[in-house]
């Protein structure tokens, strides 16, 4: 999946004043805008030129936000729609989602807030186009899926992946954030029946639980204002394929009660409807979370856990296999080009480094330290100083009393240790700091306001400029 900073956005709204700042923020961002100054110029533009979102103010003098949203709906109906208002209502943001726009924003609106959902809108467009690319194709390309490793726990997780892909039935995948686990569901896909049919990714936890119940189920025409006609849900479209429910740890409770239902009947609802219908789908759950933990805690029920758990694949933090880091490494350099389009290759010193570095980031943490470290290095060989800081220089232990061994880190501690250090490298940017890590918004926030309730001050992190004022 591409960088969604690379993406292009069109920008619409006829108070230039507004125009102007939304451009500005998203610029600064990383994004390239087009800017529109109504209605009618932003459906030449869309005629004209290809985009991967659309940020239209809702009430203009022309042609107004869903007129918009319509056309794009038909011109590129891949991209997300996001709809911006001073004249919120009930009723309109209720039209706004039923017509499918992906989120409503109401004036007066915090520049973060837009920022993230931007970001959700734009994974969630990316996906649709990875997913139009696949279908109707019998599978990958071969050599897409690569689970690269030769360690003895991992050989066994290839062997169980080829089995349990033959059986048709749900399975459960756990492991630490960036291990693999949607990797693994493909090829789950790949190997299966099913392959020739849809492969659909759905995360649980970028989703609220409004938006998760319409765009899993789907709506029947009038089941609330402005759903002029019938709409499949996802699970409905993804007919005779398999749903990933990735994050499933992150399902709010009212909609695990629905997926039981749904995993048990094999039918689905549509919101507003009274017909059942039925499907034919295999789903795999993944989380980085322990669920029995959850269940003890009433945060997951007991009863879905089991429907999904039939079948369980576990996959490894990257440190519990470090002899399959020099394979990864090569594997990373020939996957991205360097600046110079030249094949680099890596100093003992920094594979030293890296076999030795914790990874909380797991593998996805390797991929991206390698795609760094190739955008800084202009020799032909990746050396210590094109490691990034918090591999190079690690946080410093202190000393016990007396001059005793310095005590060994929780992997909790690791993790906290990992996450405050990207937060302070991105300028307490959490939307560029959950996407170096790998991690949903969502999650790093839940994250964040643990360790503040647990009493660590986060606060320096967040705002690293701020200054602390004394009495």
């Amino acid at each position: 999946m591409t960088n969604v900073k690379q993406s292009r956005i069109l920008v619409v709204d006829d108070e230039r004043i507004n125009l102007k700042n939304i451009c500005h923020v998203l610029d600064k961002e990383g994004y390239r805008t087009e800017p529109a100054n109504s209605g009618s110029e932003a459906i030449r533009k869309l005629r004209e030129s290809s985009f991967d979102l659309v940020v239209t103010d809702l009430k203009m003098g022309d042609i107004d936000g869903f007129q918009v949203m319509e056309t794009t709906r038909q011109l590129q109906p891949e991209i997300e729609v996001i709809i911006i208002t001073g004249y919120a209502t009930v009723n309109s943001a209720v039209e706004a989602m039923a017509k499918g726009a992906f989120y409503y924003i109401p004036k007066p609106f915090k520049l973060q807030q837009l920022k993230e959902i931007v970001h959700s809108a734009l994974e969630k467009s990316q996906f649709k186009k990875e997913l139009n690319k696949l279908q109707g194709t019998r599978a990958i390309e071969p050599g897409a899926t690569q689970f690269i490793g030769q360690n003895k726990a991992i050989l066994e997780l290839k062997d169980t992946i080829a089995q349990v892909a033959q059986l048709d039935c749900n399975v459960l995948i756990t492991g630490e954030t960036g291990t693999g686990k949607e990797l693994v569901a493909r090829i789950i896909h790949e190997l299966s029946p099913r392959a020739n049919k849809r492969f659909l990714p759905i995360n649980c936890a970028a989703l609220t639980e409004e938006l998760m119940l319409n765009e899993l189920f789907g709506h029947e025409k009038d089941a609330f204002t402005g759903a002029s006609k019938t709409r499949k849900g996802l699970l409905e479209s993804a007919e005779g394929g398999v749903v990933l429910l990735d994050e499933v740890g992150e399902t709010p409770l009212p909609m695990q009660v629905k997926l039981l239902r749904t995993l048990q009947e094999k039918r689905i609802i549509r919101v507003g409807g009274t017909r059942e219908i039925p499907i034919d789908i295999r789903i795999i759950a993944a989380t980085n979370r322990d669920l029995k933990e959850e269940i003890l805690h009433k945060t997951f029920r007991q009863d879905l856990y089991y429907r999904l758990n039939v079948f369980s694949l576990h996959i490894p933090a990257l440190r519990e296999r470090r002899d399959d880091i020099p394979a990864l490494i090569r594997h990373f350099l020939t996957k991205y080009p360097s600046l110079d389009r030249q094949t680099k290759t890596m100093s003992n010193e920094a594979v030293a480094l890296l076999m030795d570095y914790e990874f909380p980031g797991n593998v996805r943490e390797l991929e991206n330290i390698i795609e760094r470290s190739l955008a800084t290095c202009t020799g032909p060989e990746i050396e210590t100083r094109h490691l990034p800081r918090e591999v190079t220089a690690p946080a410093t232990l202190p000393p016990t009393p007396q001059g005793g061994a310095r005590p060994l880190k929780s992997l909790k501690n690791t993790e906290q240790r990992y996450i405050l250090s990207v937060l302070e490298q991105t300028a307490g940017n959490q939307s560029k700091a959950a996407e170096i890590m790998g991690i949903s918004r969502v999650s790093l926030w839940r994250k964040l306001k643990k360790y503040q309730d647990e009493g660590i001050d986060i606060d320096h992190y967040l705002n690293p400029g701020k200054q602390i004022r004394t009495k």
